[in-house]
């Protein structure tokens, strides 16, 4: 806990205003940082999401026992401005479904608990009450937690997802205008002869001569009649002359450009001219070539559905967090804070798609 003090006070949260949350027994003093609709955020449910957002660190081998303080407050630094985003957000999206009425049931709640319990084989409502106690909550901590995720997802489900259609129409648009999505690369298997080239070569007109007029004497034993996979075998510098040049199937996309302007118009079994290249002189074989393809429209209509959906979904709840903002009445109670999350905010919008 002394490393989130540390943060806040290197961001001058500690002026915060405070209110008093009188309780049965005692009196809290609460930091409010910003109020949403008249609900507060407090500086107690950020540091929980900052404690949180630490143990999920530790879980991903961010941080280690070797990780300094001063590595931890900028980890903090930079992760907390989206933390106040993701608060003010969820609040907005919780009071919208409670003005819809969303709530989580008795009934739906002792559900859910039954079901956590079955999937983690606990036996009794004690080791479910121990188990809650040692990640510090108690059944009513979990229940408020439970009735959030609840009331967000429901108000996705009402005012974003079902709002979400795609006609085969727009499927079939979807296709045409992504012609390379669907792209099935064309495959290719081919032979080569390279008669390498050392260094000196690459500056010694008479040395590329000859490097040269070998790679023509190669092609004229293969136009005289000898095979290009025993030619290559006894005069190529390729690794591959181990397997008569073989090399492949390969995709369009891995032969360099050169390459594939050179096989382009041969037929099976015919073989190119001998080209300079960075390694010497090449020459090459086709032996197979099956064109590129697209994958058929009835073949990758589900995934164009799913991606549209997910790109649609994106747009709609961009939007419906717009006019929820733009609704809201958000009250700051530090200036800092409140640079940081629209400094936060800005950075969110500007990152989204054109039209969002």
């Amino acid at each position: 806990m002394r490393l989130v003090v540390t943060w806040f006070v290197l961001w001058g949260w500690c002026a915060v205003p405070t209110t008093v949350l009188a309780q049965t027994n005692s009196i809290v003093l609460e930091e409010i940082l910003v109020k949403v609709n008249g609900e507060i955020i407090t500086k107690t449910q950020l540091e929980e999401r900052q404690v949180q957002f630490l143990r999920d660190q530790r879980t991903q081998g961010t941080l280690d026992e070797n990780t300094s303080d001063a590595d931890l407050e900028r980890l903090l630094s930079e992760a907390t401005p989206q933390m106040i985003v993701d608060a003010i957000d969820e609040l907005l999206v919780v009071q919208h479904g409670k003005e819809m009425g969303v709530q989580l049931d008795e009934d739906r709640f002792s559900g859910i608990v039954e079901n956590i319990k079955e999937q983690n084989d606990i036996e009794s409502d004690e080791e479910f009450d121990e188990i809650l106690a040692a990640e510090g909550m108690t059944m009513e901590d979990l229940q408020r937690a439970m009735e959030r995720q609840f009331i967000m997802s429901s108000v996705q489900q009402i005012e974003i997802i079902n709002k979400i259609t795609m006609t085969d129409t727009e499927a079939r648009e979807y296709y045409e205008d992504h012609p390379l999505e669907y792209r099935i690369p064309s495959r290719i298997t081919l032979r080569e002869i390279l008669i390498a080239a050392p260094t000196e070569a690459a500056t010694d007109t008479v040395a590329s001569t000859a490097l040269e007029q070998r790679a023509r004497d190669a092609l004229a034993r293969i136009a005289a009649g000898e095979a290009f996979a025993a030619v290559a075998a006894e005069v190529s510098d390729a690794p591959s002359k181990a397997n008569g040049g073989l090399i492949g199937p390969l995709s369009d996309e891995d032969l360099a450009p050169a390459v594939l302007a050179l096989l382009e118009g041969l037929a099976p079994g015919e073989v190119s001219e001998p080209i300079r290249t960075t390694l010497g002189y090449q020459m090459f074989q086709l032996e197979s070539a099956t064109p590129a393809s697209r994958r058929p429209f009835d073949e990758v209509r589900d995934d164009i559905a799913n991606r549209a959906f997910n790109e649609r979904r994106t747009v709609e709840y961009a939007a419906f967090m717009r006019q929820l903002h733009a609704d809201a009445i958000i009250e700051w109670k530090n200036d800092m804070l409140r640079e940081a999350y629209e400094a936060q905010l800005s950075a969110i919008r500007a990152a989204q798609p054109v039209g969002l």
